[in-house]
């Protein structure tokens, strides 16, 4: 019966131990920072060696939050607009100048829109999260095929066209 009890204690401490060895440490930062990847999101490019080559498009987003989860949701929301934006926006701008008394006066407006835009097979390229003043920051760089990218680019204007 002892050397039962020594056994399940035994094996109740080691997968206590591999539960924690699995576990990720979020680093906690002095001061707020972006990854270099993300500061200079490229929206196309290739990967691969030389001629097995695939090209990308990228799309990036980042969260911020006291909570985990919303800062990754608003993350993955930010990343998937920029696809979005770029497949199916509209853009509407206006620049109007004016002259009294040789005085220049300039109004300038510009409105966004986009559309419902359906976003397939997109993958999880980089990721980085931090804490910073007792909030979770959150980046991630999302790619997609480029030739996926095109052919979605290519309905929408077919569809823009048609409207």
């Amino acid at each position: 019966m002892k050397n039962m009890l020594k056994a399940t204690t035994i094996a109740g401490v080691m997968l206590t131990l591999g539960a924690c060895s699995s576990m990720t440490t979020i680093a906690e930062r002095d001061e707020y920072a972006q990854p270099k990847w993300y500061a200079n999101c490229a929206q196309s490019g290739a990967e691969g060696y030389f001629w097995w080559k695939e090209q990308y498009a990228y799309a990036c987003g980042a969260g911020e939050s006291k909570h985990q989860q919303a800062a990754e949701e608003q993350m993955y929301a930010i990343a998937m607009n920029n696809f979005a934006k770029r497949i199916n926006g509209r853009v509407n701008s206006e620049t109007n100048l004016s002259f009294v008394n040789d005085v220049k006066q300039t109004n300038t407006r510009i409105g966004y829109k986009v559309k419902d835009t359906a976003i397939v097979q997109h993958l999880e390229e980089e990721r980085s999260t931090y804490v910073y003043n007792g909030k979770q920051y959150t980046f991630v760089k999302l790619k997609m095929p480029k030739t996926v990218f095109d052919q979605l680019l290519l309905q929408n204007t077919v569809a823009t066209v048609n409207d």
